[in-house]
């Protein structure tokens, strides 16, 4: 082989990429590496806005439940329900508790005469402890809460209303000195049987359009509550809940229906109820929470439904709907 076959042979082995084959390379890694980092960040906000959307629904979840086991036990007065409220005893002093909805007047916090309660769209005396109420229903329920069996009286706080039961009677109290207790002895002066200590429940539900700081624009599901002191407090329940809906569900009177039918006759808004709430066996819930920033994929003219209303988004915040159907244990037909 001649020199000069030498040099193009070692010319061609040295021959590498040119400047433009460099350039047109990099130019296609760069497209590729766009496209891989747009489908990740297109997953990743997908995925931000189903992990948001979870969250939602566990936390309205929680909150539905909340209301749901208060109206399940609403009416119970120890050994009686709201038909037997004579024999429950109730003293004046219960209009001093502190923050009591509507002032003493009102007696709010025991009002045996509606063990359930609600407003369309609005709120009643409730009023006085609701602050910035902003849209639709309100909720009262007031109920005794069991103890554990064989809480004794030296069990009891100084700061809390209780409901002393037995089967023929029931005395409600404040502190840990319960009433006279000749009613609830026998002749032997030994006590009677299934003598049962219950804590009073007072609550009210209403959305307020702030959570933490008034004006702040993040509407919230609040809970009006008696507390220890005794004092009726105003909480945060659940933040970006945007509106509350309630429908009572009737067991009333009618042609050709049996003898002890208590099935729902009628779902009615609370507007309907009139002075029927005795006959108020059974409640539908609806919670519908608004995320907390706005969402790209939201569409401002799609549609959801709230007790059977249609609504329009309106804007680009997304808004989950969870709703639930509960029957009332204790509240029953009896007038």
């Amino acid at each position: 082989m001649s020199l000069r076959e030498e040099r193009i042979m070692l010319s061609k082995q040295q021959n590498g990429f040119t400047l433009i084959e460099l350039m047109v390379s990099m130019v296609i890694g760069l497209f590729l590496l766009a496209g891989v980092f747009t489908i990740y960040l297109s997953s990743s906000e997908t995925s931000r806005v189903v992990e948001n959307e979870v969250k939602m629904m566990g936390d309205a979840r929680f909150a539905i439940e909340t209301i749901a086991y208060d109206l399940r036990h609403a009416g119970g007065y120890g050994h009686h329900n709201h038909e037997a409220q004579s024999k429950v005893f109730d003293e004046e002093l219960f209009e001093s508790v502190t923050g009591q909805c509507g002032g003493g007047g009102s007696k709010w916090v025991v009002d045996l005469n509606r063990p359930v309660y609600g407003v369309d769209d609005g709120t009643d005396y409730l009023t006085s402890c609701m602050d910035n109420w902003a849209q639709g229903d309100s909720l009262e329920v007031r109920y005794a809460s069991a103890m554990p069996a064989g809480t004794l009286e030296t069990d009891l706080a100084a700061n809390m209303i209780y409901l002393k039961s037995i089967p023929g009677l029931a005395h409600m109290f404040v502190g840990d000195t319960p009433p006279d207790t000749l009613p609830f002895q026998k002749s032997d002066g030994s006590d009677k049987p299934n003598i049962r200590y219950y804590i009073w429940k007072s609550r009210g539900y209403y959305i307020a359009d702030y959570t933490d700081k008034v004006g702040d624009g993040m509407p919230s599901l609040r809970l009006v509550a008696l507390e220890p002191g005794p004092v009726v407090t105003d909480s945060v329940l659940l933040r970006g809940v945007e509106e509350f809906q309630i429908q009572f569900g009737l067991d009333t009177p009618l042609a050709g229906k049996q003898q002890g039918d208590e099935s729902v006759n009628s779902y009615v808004n609370a507007a309907n109820v009139g002075s029927r709430w005795n006959h108020v066996i059974a409640a539908r819930i609806w919670l519908v929470l608004r995320s907390e920033d706005t969402v790209e994929e939201v569409d401002p003219t799609s549609v959801y439904t709230v007790a059977g209303v249609n609504k329009v988004n309106g804007d680009k915040y997304k808004r989950t709907v969870v709703s639930t159907s509960i029957r009332l244990r204790n509240v029953n037909t009896g007038e």
